[in-house]
């Protein structure tokens, strides 16, 4: 349509995007002022949100980058920083998971089995917190949000991965940033083992309450950007575990193999000295399952062999200080052979909790203990499910973790190369999870689930999908190009 003498026809994509692009624009300027009046950090973290929300329309392996890498690794920082009731790391969650369905990838994943298990896991949690809530058990809705939604968060860092990586191109961005990123929080952790000035203070600042060491305190134990050592070494296991297994095979498709080297070296450093006895099982066992799976067991097994003796010789005194601890009888239990924090978790379980089960079998009791518990954690991932919902709720766990571990079996048994590197890992990590969590509540914690599930997403994404296609044109594609197909080497 002409205007006037001398004007040009209006350019209909033009205008297209103006009217896409101007809404935007003014909807961000209202976010930052409205969280302005929360928070000095409000707009910044605006910015950053739409920044990354934009990488994510232009590709979406952003996406699972955040989910996999970013997410795990500010999962132990406090809540209400930004948004009250929230941490930084469930508003990215929630972030990249609205781009991402939005944005509709070329590649489209029909539901999975562990789309389903995981699915009723959330609906579970989700709907026991909220029986248990309506019930007056639980009055806190502070308390109904962190923990009921948790299986939910879990299901979304899954389907946010694993919809996000479109072949094996995408996979190796993702597995990049997961070893790097790691280095981050070693090195913090690092960092209040030898009394970088600034530190634990600043650590206590971000994550809040905790039992990580405090200024001046002289404990061997570091705890990273998490409130205590298990999340820490729960985050860790997977690039841990990773690194081995991509050394084990000479892999060099991800990293360099000095860089491998490097993140292996911070990684197990930080992890020694967090100094928690269950993942000097844990690890050994996932390293050892992966060497299985990859055909390098007897690499494996030298590997880890090399690594003990020199971490007890450089580690001597933390480690020492630590086994002078477990020798020590905890109050209320006498001289044995178990581990002192094992003594005094067979001492809770039977006084506190063991005589609570036939009660909370059903439908559980609520997420806030009775009066009758006078230590009011678990220390047991079973016994923290079956109370929140009852055996239902167990159930629910053990399958959608069950699928997880079936699909990585599968992935290992049909793909080469950093695939199955990354399906081994999954693999070996979960296999050694049932004993790992009779000791402490990993799967309903910060650091070891979002670690897992967003990396199982990303990892086991390449193989065993059926990509559909939309009937509706997919926004953001250009005409022309089309979906690449998948293919075992991606």
């Amino acid at each position: 349509m002409r205007v006037g003498r001398g004007t040009q026809e209006a350019d209909p994509t033009t205008a297209a995007v103006l009217w896409r692009v101007v809404p935007a624009l003014l909807l961000v300027a209202v976010l930052a002022g409205a969280t302005a009046a929360i928070t000095p950090l409000g707009p910044p973290a605006v910015a950053v949100v739409v920044g990354i929300a934009v990488a994510i329309w232009q590709r979406p392996v952003v996406a699972a980058v955040v989910v996999a890498a970013v997410v795990p690794a500010l999962s132990g920082l406090g809540r209400g920083m930004l948004v009250p009731g929230l941490k930084i790391s469930e508003l990215l969650l929630l972030a990249c998971a609205v781009v991402v369905f939005v944005r509709r990838p070329r590649v489209w994943r029909r539901v999975s089995g562990v789309d389903l298990g995981l699915g009723a896991f959330a609906v579970a949690g989700l709907g026991f917190a909220v029986l248990h809530h309506l019930g007056g058990v639980d009055g806190d809705a502070d308390t109904l949000l962190r923990s009921g939604l948790l299986p939910a968060f879990l299901f979304v860092t899954w389907w946010t991965a694993s919809r996000s990586v479109e072949n094996r191109g995408d996979l190796v961005v993702v597995l990049r940033w997961v070893l790097g990123l790691s280095l981050v929080p070693a090195l913090i952790g690092l960092g209040q083992y030898v009394e970088v000035p600034g530190v634990r203070e600043a650590v206590m600042a971000t994550v809040g309450e905790g039992l990580m060491p405090t200024p001046g305190e002289a404990d061997p134990r570091i705890t990273g950007p998490f409130p205590i050592a298990h999340s820490f070494g729960g985050y860790l296991i997977v690039p841990l575990v990773l690194a081995a297994g991509l050394l084990l095979r000479g892999d060099r498709s991800v990293l360099r193999r000095w860089q491998l080297v490097l993140v292996l070296l911070v990684d197990a450093a930080a992890m020694v000295l967090a100094v928690t006895i269950t993942f000097f099982a844990w690890v050994p066992v996932a390293v050892l399952v992966v060497g299985l799976a990859l055909g390098r067991l007897r690499r494996a097994a030298i590997l880890l062999a090399a690594a003990g003796a020199v971490a007890a010789v450089v580690f001597a005194t933390a480690l020492d200080t630590r086994l002078e601890q477990q020798a020590t009888p905890a109050t209320g239990t006498g001289d044995g052979l178990l581990p002192q924090t094992v003594q005094y978790r067979i001492l809770i379980w039977q006084r506190d909790y063991l005589p609570l089960l036939g009660r909370a079998a059903a439908v559980g009791l609520g997420i806030d203990s009775p009066e009758s518990v006078q230590f009011t954690a678990t220390e047991n991932q079973y016994l923290t499910l079956v109370l929140r919902g009852g055996v239902g709720l167990l159930l629910a766990a053990v399958l959608a973790l069950a699928s997880v571990g079936a699909r990585a079996l599968r992935t290992v048994r049909v793909t080469e190369g950093a695939e199955r590197t990354a399906a081994a890992t999954v693999l070996g990590i979960l296999a050694f999870l049932p004993f790992a969590a009779m000791v402490w509540p990993y799967v309903t914690n910060a650091g070891f689930p979002q670690a897992v599930l967003g990396f199982a997403g990303a990892a086991l994404a390449v193989e065993h999908a059926r990509p559909s296609r939309f009937s509706t044109p997919l926004y953001g594609v250009r005409e022309g190009r089309e979906p690449r197909a998948l293919t075992p080497s991606g």
